[in-house]
């Protein structure tokens, strides 16, 4: 009773404090959406397994029977959404506006709470953007694969809503350069205590990010920068990575692409992270990063029948330096790792087509994902080493009502 109170609350106050309000305008969108899932094995995921991360690797028990190899199926509702945009008067010369969104897939088995995904304010120039508060990570971009999936493309595309500062600028008519100083809220790193924006917190600085990007009537390519500072303990680590994308249309077909190379990207749902290293001479421990390749190629035909094709592909470069190994036991933190039997993954494929049935207030999807893992027992190097194939076979069905 009390949380459906507080959520009645935090939509009517704001639209009473502005109804009257002569220069701002509001909008109210969002939609109902309903999913349906089978996976072939156990996965890693989130939400209750409506976001689908990558097949567990081989666990078997004492009957030499692997656990994971189980399939499973469920239907939920909470990737249902609300928003408001928000349209005021101008500020400063330039045009304000606001967004706040939110669906019901806080943390909890069973038990949903609203939670945030974009809210922000925003003033924008005619040359000129500025936007405070919490949206897409700019390693997001802005182009995404076509997925019935709630995932986009993760762990191939990176993805990630944080709070930020973000300016944008025109430099010519078709070049738009992007910097930001990100923080950590939803999406975090890992590290000794799991995974904690408090890396980051501690560390005082702001994950940096720039870009540039071109767009024209057929052709969106970009290329960015991103680059961080986390402090697990009293030692510190800085990592970099950098984006480059493109997106090709040409009537009803589009063709895109994406690449991603980087560093400590656990944040950003990628199967990588650090480990931690030993300095035998000073007798100190410290951090490297893991380093992987992840990519992805999409292509898309129709707009009320939509046909899509994803595939995608990551691959493990390993650490910049030697990982420590203390008496069989290397430390890494990083999605795709598993202490106890030191397993890491190796490499990952998908292979994905999909298609869509689109109406102005309704849509439905159906999805076949082929997701495969090459695991392996990690090295000192950060690769691996004694590997094997594990796949999973995933059907979604989705039903959405949009307003």
């Amino acid at each position: 009773m009390r949380k459906s109170f507080f959520f009645t609350l935090l939509l009517t106050v704001p639209l009473g404090l502005f109804a009257n309000t002569p220069k701002t305008t509001l909008d109210i969108y969002g939609f109902i959406r309903n999913d349906f899932y089978y996976n072939s094995r156990q996965c890693e995921e989130g939400i209750d397994g409506v976001f689908h991360f990558f097949p567990k690797p081989i666990k078997l028990n004492l009957s030499g029977i692997d656990e994971n190899a189980v399939a499973q199926a469920n239907m939920l509702s909470i990737a249902s959404r609300i928003g408001l945009n928000i349209k005021g008067e101008p500020i400063l010369g330039a045009q304000s506006s606001g967004k706040i969104e939110a669906d019901f897939a806080g943390f909890g088995v069973a038990n949903y709470v609203v939670r945030i995904r974009h809210a922000y304010m925003q003033l924008k120039w005619e040359s000129s953007t500025i936007q405070i508060g919490q949206t897409w990570h700019p390693m997001w971009g802005s182009v995404i694969p076509v997925t019935v999936s709630l995932n986009a493309g993760m762990p191939f595309q990176p993805f990630n809503r944080s709070p930020q500062l973000r300016f944008s600028h025109n430099l010519k008519k078709k070049f738009v350069f992007t910097g930001a100083a990100v923080y950590q809220m939803q999406y975090t790193s890992s590290g000794p205590k799991g995974f904690s924006p408090n890396y980051l917190r501690n560390s005082l600085i702001p994950e940096f990010f720039g870009g540039l990007e071109y767009k024209d009537e057929h052709w969106i390519t970009g290329a960015g920068v991103d680059m961080k500072v986390i402090k697990p303990d009293d030692k510190s680590l800085s990592s970099i990575s950098a984006i480059a994308y493109s997106q090709y249309t040409q009537d009803k077909f589009v063709a895109k692409a994406r690449l991603t190379v980087g560093q400590n990207l656990s944040d950003q749902l990628l199967a990588n992270g650090y480990g931690k290293t030993y300095n035998s001479s000073t007798r100190e421990y410290g951090y490297t990063n893991q380093n992987i390749l992840s990519s992805w190629v999409n292509l898309v035909y129709g707009r009320k029948w939509q046909i899509s094709l994803f595939g995608g592909y990551a691959q493990n470069l390993g650490s910049s330096m030697e990982l420590h190994d203390d008496n069989g036991l290397i430390t890494v933190y990083s999605r795709g790792f598993y202490t106890d039997t030191q397993e890491m993954i190796n490499s990952m494929f998908r292979v994905s087509p999909t298609l869509i049935f689109n109406l102005p207030s309704f849509s439905f999807g159906v999805e076949y994902n082929l997701t495969g893992v090459t695991y392996g027992t990690i090295q000192t190097n950060g690769k691996t080493a004694h590997n094997y194939t594990v796949n999973n076979h995933r059907v979604i069905g989705s039903v959405s009502y949009f307003f």
